[in-house]
């Protein structure tokens, strides 16, 4: 099933959620639904892409996309399982923010009773329809802190240079006097135009790019150890590492490794 061809039919149901499990590779252009979306990852990582900004959903995380949103998604990997909900819209100030939160066991429970629906509309009155619309409160009240795990994008050409040379340089010593001098700018003038543009500083870029790197490592190079993974992105001390990682994704990447395995 081509989930894009039947946005339609789902935006004009007047029955009150869409469900769908899938578990292979997809790549889903821009678009946007008049409905929110709620995305679940079981295994593996998804990527999204709204306006400016790139995000990364990892295992056991879910992503809360509010109606009339553009985003990209995209599945990367064939293991990755991902479960998706279109409900009517909310007003709610939860619903109205797209986030990405960690799935406590309720919620991640509640997920699993859904398979017995698969590719099709759900309606209030259908049998044990009730636990779909649970799910859906439970979402406001026991989701934990967001995850900011986020990259900003910028059609600025010199921004463009700028960004392609990170990510090729990213597991070095990258520093901020060689980046200026690599494109002849001051320190500071390097950094105004940087976070100008990106809304963010050169320093939290780097750190966010290599630890979205290595949730990618985490899972294609299931043989290699922290250690190793720590060096592939740049940290000479496996302390530093993990204790980024920490931060920015909510959990170690030795938790992190066993979920998206």
């Amino acid at each position: 099933m081509k989930l894009l061809s039947i946005l339609e039919k789902i935006d004009a149901s007047p029955k009150d959620v869409f469900v769908v499990h899938e578990r292979f590779e997809r790549n889903y252009e821009m678009h946007s639904h008049t409905k929110d979306q709620l995305s679940y990852v079981e295994g593996g990582i998804a990527y999204v892409t709204i306006e400016n900004e790139y995000l990364i959903v990892p295992a056991m995380h879910f992503l809360w996309i509010p109606a009339n949103t553009p985003h990209c998604l995209k599945v990367s990997h064939n293991a990755t399982q991902l479960h998706s909900f279109y409900f009517k819209s909310s007003d709610r100030d939860f619903y109205k923010n797209l986030n990405i939160y960690p799935a406590n066991k309720l919620i991640a429970e509640l997920i699993k009773f859904s398979e017995r629906w698969t590719n099709q509309f759900v309606s209030f009155s259908d049998p044990y329809a009730h636990t779909l619309f649970t799910l859906h409160d439970l979402l406001a009240l026991t989701a934990e802190k967001a995850v900011k795990l986020q990259l900003p994008t910028s059609e600025h050409p010199k921004i463009e240079k700028i960004t392609d040379y990170i990510h090729f340089k990213f597991n070095t010593n990258i520093t901020l006097h060689e980046l200026a001098n690599q494109f002849n700018m001051s320190e500071r003038t390097f950094c105004r135009i940087f976070k100008k543009e990106m809304k963010t500083s050169f320093f939290q870029y780097l750190k966010t790019y290599r630890i979205i790197q290595a949730i990618y490592l985490l899972q294609k190079q299931k043989d290699s150890s922290l250690e190793e993974i720590a060096n592939a992105c740049g940290y000479e001390s496996i302390a530093a590492f993990s204790n980024t990682f920490l931060e920015l994704t909510g959990m170690r990447p030795s938790q992190m490794r066993k979920i998206i395995s």
